[in-house]
C-alpha cells in the first residue's frame, strides 16, 4: 500500500501518461486532441529537434477563449517517447514500492539482500546460490509452481534468504509475494469466524491461495491444533492444485517437519524431497546484525 503522497504521485503520473499518449497520437497520426475539434489542421513543416534531429511538425490553427488566433504545434515524437519511458519507469518504481509494502517484510529484515548474506561456510554459499537461482528463474518457477522448504537451526539465515528472494522477485517481475507465519495465517482465518467479522473465511483463504508466492515462516514452532493444521493444509493444497509456489521455513529437521505437516504435504512442497535446503550450522546472528 502506498502513502497519500505516493498515491497522489501515481495519480499525477497516470494523468501525464495519458496526456503523452494523446500528444504522440497527435504528432504521428495527426489525430486532433480533445478540446481542439474544429481547429484548422492542414499546416505541416519540418522542424529540427536539438536532440533527435528533423521531424514533421503538425500545426492546428484556431481561436483561444478570448477569440484571438491561437496555434497548437505537435512536438518531437522521439522526445514524447522519452518522456513516456521516464513516466513508465516512475510508475513501475511506485508499483514495486507498493508490492514491497504489502509483502509483510518486517523492519528487522528490511535491509536483507542477497549481497549482504554472510557466506560463513560452504553450505551457506550453496543455499545462497540455490535461492538466487530460484529468484533468477522466477518465470519458470512460477510456471511450474515450484515450491521450496528452508529448514534448520535458528539464526542461520533462512529468513534473510527468504526476504532477499522475495525482494528480488518483486523488483524484477512485479510478482505478488507475502511473508507470513503459521500463527498469523491461522489467526487471519479464525478472525472471520466472529459474528461481526469484516471479511469472510473464503476471502482470506482466496487471498493466500492467489498470491504468486506465499512464504510461511515458523512451521512447527508449536504443536498445531486440528483447526490450525486444517487451515495450513488447505492453503498449501489449494496453492499446489493451482500450480502456485509456496516456501515453508522451519527450525525442524526435515524428518520432524515431515511428521508435523504430513508426508503428503512435505512431498508436495519439496517435489518428492528434492526442493529443500538445510541450514544445519550454528547461529551467526552476532555476525549478521540479527538478520538471520
Amino acid at each position: 500500500m502506498l502513502n497519500l503522497n505516493q498515491l497522489k504521485e501515481r495519480e499525477d503520473l497516470r494523468a501525464q501518461q495519458e496526456k503523452l499518449g494523446d500528444e504522440l497520437t497527435f504528432a504521428e497520426e495527426h489525430k486532433l486532441p480533445w478540446g481542439f475539434e474544429g481547429w484548422n489542421s492542414n499546416h505541416t513543416c519540418t522542424i529540427s529537434c536539438p536532440e533527435h534531429g528533423d521531424y514533421e511538425q503538425f500545426t492546428l490553427v484556431g481561436k483561444d477563449f478570448r477569440g484571438a488566433e491561437a496555434f497548437k504545434h505537435s512536438r518531437c515524437p522521439a522526445c514524447i517517447r522519452a518522456e513516456q519511458t521516464s513516466v513508465k519507469s516512475s510508475l513501475r518504481k511506485l508499483h514495486v514500492t507498493s508490492l514491497l509494502n504489502d509483502a509483510g517484510i518486517t523492519r528487522r529484515f528490511g535491509d536483507c539482500e542477497f549481497e549482504n548474506y554472510l557466506e560463513l561456510n560452504p553450505e551457506a554459499s550453496r543455499n545462497l546460490a540455490a535461492c538466487r537461482r530460484y529468484a533468477n528463474n522466477w518465470p519458470d518457477v512460477l510456471d511450474a509452481g515450484k515450491s521450496l522448504v528452508l529448514t534448520g537451526s535458528c539464526g542461520t539465515g533462512k529468513n534473510h534468504l527468504a526476504v532477499s528472494l522475495a525482494k528480488n522477485i518483486i523488483r524484477n517481475h512485479l510478482a505478488t509475494v507475502e511473508l507470513t507465519d503459521v500463527m498469523r495465517l491461522t489467526r487471519a482465518v479464525k478472525s472471520t469466524w466472529r459474528h461481526n467479522a469484516d471479511t469472510t473465511e473464503e476471502s482470506v483463504l482466496d487471498h493466500y491461495a492467489s498470491l504468486d508466492l506465499l512464504i510461511i515462516d515458523e512451521v512447527g514452532v508449536q504443536f498445531g491444533s486440528p483447526a490450525e493444521m486444517t487451515i495450513l493444509h488447505e492453503v498449501i493444497n489449494t496453492r499446489y492444485e493451482s500450480v502456485l509456489p509456496t516456501i515453508l521455513i522451519s527450525n525442524l529437521p526435515p524428518e520432524q517437519l515431515k511428521e508435523f505437516i504430513s508426508d503428503r504435504i512435505f512431498d508436495r512442497v519439496t517435489d518428492g524431497g528434492r526442493n529443500y535446503l538445510v541450514f544445519n550450522w550454528a547461529s551467526f546472528r552476532g555476525n549478521n546484525g540479527g538478520h538471520a
